[in-house]
């Protein structure tokens, strides 16, 4: 495999619930949220719903012609969907093999990644079912030369 080089999509991400399956007074409030984490701090281990995601990144500088850009998803809990630029990139779910997807066509000078995190009431996590949900793994973009 050729070398790349990563760029970490951490830090502060703005966040707001879609629904709640419960009464949830943070509901209402978007915040800024650090990833990767859960959102025990912020809606509490209990809750049940769908909170979006969303961040904006530039296009990576000095990027090359012969050069791809992957965009990589670590791990969510439970079941995620990823946009970016307002196209749909696909699904992921707990357990799941790292999401990673080929996003060099769709880049523009500013991009907008946006996730939605669904954890439904009725759903058995396993070892998770007593934590918080949310995107708790890396969210990165890989450069590499192409194939």
């Amino acid at each position: 495999m050729s070398e790349f080089h990563t760029i970490r999509l951490h830090g502060p991400w703005a966040a707001k619930v879609l629904d709640s399956q419960d009464r949830c007074d943070a509901a209402a409030v978007e915040t800024r949220h650090s990833v990767p984490s859960d959102w025990k701090d912020w809606l509490g281990v209990s809750f049940r719903g769908r909170v979006e995601y969303r961040r904006r990144f530039g296009l990576p500088t000095q990027l090359e012609p012969d050069q791809d850009v992957w965009l990589v998803f670590e791990a969510v809990d439970f079941e995620a969907s990823f946009a970016l630029n307002e196209i749909e990139l696909g699904t992921m779910r707990l357990g799941d093999d790292p999401f990673r997807v080929e996003i060099s066509s769709q880049l523009q000078q500013s991009n907008h990644l946006k996730v939605v995190i669904d954890l439904p009431l009725e759903v058995d996590r396993g070892e998770r079912n007593s934590v918080a949900g949310g995107l708790i793994g890396s969210v990165r973009l890989e450069i590499a030369e192409s194939l």
